[in-house]
């Protein structure tokens, strides 16, 4: 199981990277950072800030929480992510998801009503344009065809740990599931009874990721250690 940590991106962009550069210095795996366009958040150009902590660290794979599939272009995202993983490579992934705000779908000139048939069509356009893309997981919260998208296409998929509703759905069709569980301290014991092989837990601060280290430490829960280069994507 990779082990990582996650920031909604409510932070200034400069403490989100030494977030970042801090918890490769703990150990762990992965830092995924979401995609936001609306106050409080300063994480709107996930592929710049990925970039910048890319130049600041030396193995800690870099992921979003999640990238907009139906507000984005998907040509625009192929175009981005491609060069974010020319810049470091073999340490990218994303995590795509819909969105669920409807002033943000406003503002990219979309409807939310046309969330899911935008994501699934976004979807196979960005598959097409980038054949050669780094593993791909999708966010899925309340539709369960995102769970048969997920499955149909041997990706992997990615949920809250107080919204499961569709994993074992999920489960059944893929050829090689793989799940992740985005958690907080609060839901950390129900996330890993679904035996995850990505578990990323909330931070809010250094100090924060000070505390869920030394939790971490103390219990059975471990801070991955071992050569990244054996993980899975």
């Amino acid at each position: 199981m990779q082990i990582g940590v996650f920031t909604a991106g409510d932070l200034a962009p400069n403490e989100i990277a030494d977030l970042a550069v801090a918890a490769e210095q703990a150990g762990f795996d992965v830092f995924a950072v979401g995609e936001h366009h609306n106050p409080p958040y300063n994480s709107s150009s996930p592929t710049t800030l990925l970039a910048h902590i890319a130049a600041r660290t030396t193995r800690l794979r870099l992921s979003t929480a999640t990238t907009l599939i139906t507000t984005n272009d998907p040509a625009r995202i192929a175009a981005e992510y491609a060069t974010l993983d020319l810049l470091a490579p073999d340490r990218t992934d994303l995590v795509l998801g819909r969105g669920n705000t409807a002033k943000v779908f406003g503002w990219f000139g979309k409807e939310i009503e046309y969330g899911l048939p935008l994501t699934i069509e976004h979807y196979e356009t960005l598959r097409t344009l980038w054949p050669s893309r780094p593993y791909v997981w999708h966010a899925c919260t309340r539709s369960p065809e995102i769970a048969d998208l997920a499955a149909e296409h041997d990706d992997g998929l990615f949920v809250f740990a107080g919204q499961t509703g569709h994993v074992a759905r999920y489960r059944e069709q893929a050829a090689n599931p793989r799940l992740g569980v985005l958690a907080t301290e609060d839901t950390l014991d129900d996330a890993l009874r679904l035996h995850p092989d990505r578990l990323l837990i909330h931070v809010r601060s250094l100090d924060h990721l000070r505390q869920i280290t030394s939790a971490t430490t103390r219990t059975s829960t471990p801070i991955a250690t071992a050569d990244p280069s054996t993980h899975r994507p």
